[in-house]
C-alpha cells in the first residue's frame, strides 16, 4: 500500500527488507541481493580481520617471553628442583616453599609476565590520563593545559606563551636540581626468565653439638638411668600417683664454661651432654623434691652417672613446683566443692554446672602459712573447654589446701563471694546465701553465651570492614632462599654464628655468639618473668607469679605466618612429658631474615649517594603461658649489634567490677586505686612484666671490666678535672664556660644500677687486654629499652621471690653454680648460703670484677594499667635491651658488603645484590 506525504521517501515500499513473494520487476529483486549481499560480505571481511589482529598483537606480546622460558626450561640443571631428602637434619623444619602459598603468587608467571616487555612499553606518565582516568593520545599539557602538538606531532616538552615563575620551566633546571642518573632513559636490555637458584639451608652437623636442647632418646636414656638406680618407680603409661616417684620435668644441664671453650676454641675434648632432672620422690619415707644430674648421654646406659645436686630435704614434698598433674587434680577438686552447691551457680552465674560452663584458676603463691595452699578464682568459659579464661572472672574465690599425698584430703575453705566472706566450706557459704540478707549477684538468662561472643578474638561482623582490609598484605620474601645456614641448633649468617636452644622452665637462650669469628657473647638467655598483681578483690590482690616455676620452656607450636613470617625455618625442641614419661616434640623456635624496609645507613648529597637496606636475622620461640602468650627474640644486625626483645600480647587477668567495694565511687564509676573497669563486669588491675636474662659477655675474650660512662653538666674546670688532677690550666679557647662532658668510672666490685634519666650513664664491658686501632679498648655497651621500675619494698611478704626485679642491672663474677636468677622452687631455708640456692640479690657480695670473667643480670620490662583496648586481646608491648659494639671495631662494621654507592659525576661505585626476574619453582622438604 503507498502512502503519500513526506514519508514516502524515492517511493520506496515499505517492506524493503521483508522479501515478499509478491510480483516485483527483476531489477529491482537483483539491486536488493546485491545490497544484502555486499553488507554480509564486510561483516564477515571484518570479522576474519579482528581475530587475525588479535591473534598477532598476543603473539608479539607474549610469544617472545614464552620462547625464551621454553628454552631456559630445557635447560636440566637451571630447572632442578631442591630435593627434600637433603633434610637430614630431625630438628629442622623447613616450609613448603620459600613462603606460604602467597610467595607462590608473588612469583608466579603473571605477576612477572611483564618482565619481557622493555620497561618504556609498560609506562603510565600521568599526563596521559585526565581525572576520569581516560587514555588520551593528545600531545602533553603545559602549565595552562594548552595541548601543543605542532605539524602532526606531539612534543615531549611544552612551551608556554607567558612568563612562569614555575621552576620546572627554567632553561638550568638541569643544573639547579641534584640529579641521580636512574637509568630510565637507557636502552632496556633485553631479559631472560631462568629458575630461581633457591639456596638450601640445613647443613649436616660436623661435631657434636653441645648447647642443642635435650633430644627424646637422650631423654629415654636419662629416664632409663633413673630405673636402674631405684630412683623412679612410674613406669610409661601408668597412672601417676603422689606416692609415687616420677620425672617432673627434664632439660639440659649447662656444660662447664672452661670446658666447653677447650672444646669450642681449642678442638679439646668433648665435655659431654648432660641433662638436669627434677624428681618428686613421693615413694620415699621422707618425699622430697630432688634434682639430679644425669650424664654423660652419649655412650650406653651402663655408664651414665646420676648425681645428686640438692641436699636431702633441703626442698620439702610442699615445697616442689606446680605441674600438670598437680594442677589439674586442684582444679578437680575445687569443681567438685562447687557443684555441691550447684543450685547457687545456676541462679548466680547462668551456669549449668561447674564442670560444663565454670572455669578455676590456681593463683600463685602456692605457699601459704607454711603450707601448701593455693588461691584460686572461678570463672566463665569464653574460650571454650580446654583453655583457661582469665578474662571472664566471678566474684567468688578461695583457698584450696593441696599438701599431702592422698588428694582425696585436699580441702576447699576460706571462701569469699562478692567479697563477703570467709567461709570455712561451700556449704556455710550456700547456707548463708539462702538465710541471710548477703548481697547477691544474679546474671541474666544466655550470659555465658554472650560471654563466648564477645571473648573470642574475632572480626566484629558488625563493623563497617576498613577499606581494602581484605586484599593481601606486604610480606618479605627470599628470592633467592635463605642466606643463613643452618647445623642443627647452630646457625651462621652473614659473618654472624650462634647456638640456639630451650629449656622448659627457663626457656630460650643463645650461646657461643661470634661476630667475624670473635665471641661477644657466651650465654644470652632468659631466665624468668616475674608478675605481680594489685587489685580490689579477694581472690585477685597481690597475685604474683614467676613463670619459671610453671615453665617458660612448655612452649605451643607457632602459629604459621603469624608468629613467624611463612619464609621462616623451624627446629625442633623435646619438652618432658611426666604423664607418657618421655619427650614430647614440639616446635619451638623459627629462623628468618628480616627486612626492616629502612635504611641502616644513608646519605644523599648533591652529587653522591649511599645507603644499604637495613637487614636482620631472627632467632625467636613464641610461648604461651596461662592467659599470656611471649614473643622472644634474639636479633643479630649487619653492624654487630644484638638486639634482645620480650613482647607480650594475651588476654589480661580481669578483676571483678564490684560496685560493693569499700574503693567504689559513684561519681567515678569507672575507675579505682587498682584500674579501669574495661569491660561489663570486670576490671583490669595494675601489674607488671619484669623479664630477666642471663648475659655472660665474652667481648674478645672472658677477661673483661665494667665501666661506667657517666653524661654530666658543668663548667670547662670540672671537664679538666677528669683527665688532671693537678697543674690545671683553664683553656681559654672555650666559646661558653658551661659545657657538657662525659666521666669514665672503673667499677672494680659487684654492683646493682637502675635506669636514672635524670643522671644517664652508659653501661660498657670492655676487654682493657685488646685495644682497637685508635688505642681503645675494645667494648661493647648494653642498652636497656625504657623499661617500668619495680617499687615494692623488702617488707613486701614475697618479696625474696621477685627480688630479682628489684633493679634493672646487676654485675657479679661469673660462677658455674650460680647459673640462674632465682631458683624454680622454695628451699627450706631461704639463706641457704650453698650457691646454687641463691637468688641474684645474695650473689652481690662485694667481690672483684676486675679483669676477669663477668655476668650481667639484666631485668627490664614495663608496668600495665590495663584500658578497654586491651579486651578481648592486650596488643604487643615489648622490652629488652641491645648489646651494641662500643669501639669493638676499628670503623663501621658494614663495609665489608656490597652497597648502594653513587660516587661524584653520577659514578655507580657498588650495588646492592638485586635478582634478575626469574620463574619460580615451588619445593618441599618433609621435616
Amino acid at each position: 500500500m503507498e502512502q503519500n506525504g513526506s514519508n514516502n521517501h524515492n517511493n520506496m515500499p515499505s517492506d524493503f527488507y521483508s522479501f515478499s513473494p509478491q510480483t516485483e520487476s527483476k531489477r529491482k529483486t537483483k539491486a536488493v541481493r546485491s545490497t544484502v549481499c555486499a553488507q554480509v560480505t564486510g561483516v564477515a571481511l571484518f570479522c576474519v580481520g579482528l581475530v587475525v589482529g588479535l591473534l598477532i598483537g598476543i603473539y608479539g606480546f607474549n610469544g617472545v617471553g614464552k620462547n625464551e622460558i621454553h628454552h631456559s626450561n630445557q635447560n636440566p640443571t637451571q630447572s632442578k628442583r631442591v630435593d627434600p631428602s637433603r633434610n637430614r637434619d630431625s630438628n629442622t623444619l623447613m616450609p613448603t616453599n620459600s613462603g606460604t602459598k602467597d610467595n607462590i603468587h608473588s612469583h608466579k608467571p603473571h605477576d612477572h609476565g611483564h618482565s619481557h616487555v622493555p620497561r618504556d612499553s609498560r609506562k603510565t606518565t600521568p599526563s596521559t590520563r585526565d581525572s576520569h582516568e581516560h587514555s588520551h593520545d593528545h600531545a602533553p599539557v603545559d602549565s595552562h593545559g594548552h595541548s601543543h602538538a605542532h605539524d602532526g606531532h606531539s612534543h615531549a616538552h611544552g612551551h608556554s606563551h607567558h612568563p612562569s615563575n614555575n621552576i620546572h620551566e627554567s632553561p638550568n633546571i638541569e643544573s639547579t636540581l641534584p640529579q641521580t642518573d636512574t637509568g630510565l632513559d637507557k636502552e632496556e636490555e633485553s631479559m631472560t626468565c631462568e629458575p630461581c637458584k633457591w639456596t638450601y639451608p640445613v647443613d649436616e652437623e660436623t661435631k657434636p653439638e653441645l648447647f642443642a636442647p635435650i633430644k627424646s632418646n637422650e631423654m629415654v636414656k636419662a629416664r632409663e638411668a633413673l630405673y636402674r638406680e631405684q630412683i623412679i618407680t612410674v613406669k610409661p603409661r601408668q597412672k601417676l600417683a603422689y606416692n609415687e616417684s616420677y620425672v617432673q620435668s627434664m632439660y639440659l644441664f649447662p656444660p662447664n664454661k672452661a670446658e666447653a671453650l677447650e672444646y669450642l676454641d681449642k678442638d679439646g675434648p668433648f665435655p659431654g651432654r648432660y641433662v638436669t632432672v627434677m624428681v618428686v620422690e613421693g615413694a620415699r619415707k621422707e618425699p622430697q623434691l630432688m634434682k639430679y644430674k644425669v650424664g654423660p648421654l652419649e655412650g650406653d646406659v651402663e655408664n651414665i652417672t646420676v648425681t645428686p645436686l640438692l641436699k636431702p630435704n633441703e626442698v620439702p614434698f610442699s615445697n616442689r613446683p606446680y605441674d600438670s598433674i598437680e594442677t589439674r587434680e586442684l582444679i578437680i577438686t575445687v569443681m567438685d566443692a562447687l557443684y555441691r552447691i550447684n543450685p547457687m551457680m545456676q541462679e548466680c552465674f547462668d551456669s549449668r554446672s561447674p564442670y560444663r560452663d565454670m572455669s578455676v584458676m590456681p593463683n600463685g603463691p602456692f605457699i601459704h602459712n607454711g603450707e601448701r595452699t593455693s588461691r584460686w578464682t572461678a570463672g566463665l568459659r569464653g574460650l571454650g573447654d580446654k583453655d583457661f579464661d582469665f578474662l571472664n572472672v566471678l566474684p567468688l574465690n578461695g583457698l584450696i589446701y593441696h599438701g599431702g599425698q592422698d588428694p582425696s584430703k585436699w580441702r576447699v575453705y576460706n571462701i569469699f563471694y562478692l567479697n563477703q566472706g570467709p567461709f570455712d566450706t561451700v556449704e556455710d557459704l550456700y547456707e548463708a546465701y539462702n538465710s541471710t540478707s548477703l548481697y547477691k549477684i544474679r546474671y541474666p538468662k544466655g550470659t555465658r553465651e554472650l560471654i563466648k561472643e564477645i571473648t573470642f578474638p574475632k572480626r566484629q561482623l558488625s563493623y563497617p570492614v576498613r577499606p581494602n582490609s581484605d586484599r593481601t598484605g606486604a610480606k618479605t620474601i627470599e628470592p633467592t632462599g635463605p642466606r643463613y645456614k643452618m647445623r642443627g641448633h647452630t646457625i651462621t649468617w652473614l659473618g654472624w654464628q650462634f647456638s640456639v636452644t630451650t629449656t622448659q622452665h627457663r626457656g630460650p637462650a643463645v650461646f657461643n655468639v661470634k661476630f667475624r669469628g670473635e665471641r661477644v657473647v657466651y650465654e644470652n638467655a632468659l631466665n624468668d618473668i616475674g608478675l605481680l598483681y594489685s587489685a580490689d578483690g579477694s581472690g585477685q590482690d597481690n597475685i604474683f607469679y614467676t613463670d619459671s616455676t610453671f615453665g617458660l620452656g612448655e612452649s605451643k607450636a607457632a602459629i604459621s605466618d603469624i608468629d613467624c613470617p611463612s619464609h621462616a625455618s623451624y627446629m625442633r625442641s623435646v619438652m618432658w612429658n611426666p604423664v607418657a614419661m618421655r619427650g614430647t616434640e614440639r616446635v619451638t623456635i623459627c629462623i628468618f631474615e628480616m627486612d626492616a624496609q629502612e635504611p641502616i645507613y644513608r646519605h644523599k648529597g648533591d652529587d653522591i649517594e649511599v645507603g644499604m637496606r637495613n637487614r636482620y636475622l631472627v632467632a625467636r620461640y613464641p610461648t604461651q603461658l596461662g592467659n599470656y602468650d611471649y614473643l622472644i627474640d634474639f636479633q643479630f644486625h649487619l653492624d654487630g649489634k644484638i638486639v634482645t626483645t620480650a613482647t607480650a600480647p594475651g588476654f589480661i587477668q580481669a578483676s571483678y567490677y564490684n560496685t560493693l567495694s569499700a574503693f567504689y565511687n559513684p561519681e567515678e564509676p569507672g575507675r579505682n586505686p587498682f584500674g579501669y573497669r574495661v569491660s561489663n563486669d570486670i576490671i583490669g588491675p595494675i601489674h607488671d612484666h619484669t623479664f630477666a636474662f642471663k648475659v655472660d659477655l665474652d667481648v674478645v675474650s672472658e677477661k673483661n671490666d665494667f665501666e661506667l660512662i657517666h653524661w654530666k653538666y658543668g663548667d670547662v674546670m670540672d671537664a679538666l678535672k677528669t683527665t688532671k688532677k693537678e697543674n690545671l690550666t683553664y683553656p681559654n679557647y672555650f666559646f661558653h664556660n658551661q659545657t657538657r662532658f662525659v666521666e669514665w668510672e672503673h667499677i672494680k666490685n659487684e654492683k646493682v644500677l637502675d635506669i636514672d634519666s635524670k643522671n644517664p650513664k652508659f653501661w660498657t664491658f670492655v676487654n682493657n687486654n685488646a685495644k682497637n686501632y685508635w688505642e681503645v679498648s675494645r667494648g661493647y655497651r648494653l642498652v636497656p629499652m625504657h623499661s617500668g621500675t619495680q617499687n615494692i619494698q623488702s617488707d613486701h611478704p614475697e618479696f625474696t621471690h621477685i627480688s630479682f626485679t628489684e633493679h634493672h642491672l646487676t654485675v657479679t663474677k661469673r660462677k658455674e653454680d650460680e647459673q640462674y636468677v632465682k631458683p624454680i622452687y622454695n628451699p627450706a631455708n631461704p639463706k641457704d648460703p650453698e650457691a646454687s640456692r641463691k637468688y641474684v640479690k645474695d650473689m652481690v657480695n662485694g667481690e672483684s670484677i676486675e679483669n676477669t670473667d663477668l655476668v650481667a643480670w639484666v631485668a627490664l620490662g614495663f608496668l600495665h594499667i590495663p584500658t578497654s583496648e586491651d579486651v578481648p586481646m592486650t596488643t604487643k608491648v615489648t622490652s629488652g635491651f641491645t648489646l651494641k659494639p662500643f669501639n669493638f671495631f676499628d670503623s663501621t662494621a658494614v663495609f665489608d658488603m656490597p652497597s648502594h654507592a653513587v660516587g661524584a659525576n653520577k659514578t655507580l661505585i657498588d650495588q646492592e645484590p638485586a635478582e634478575p626476574p626469574c620463574l619460580y619453582v615451588p619445593y618441599s622438604v618433609q621435616g
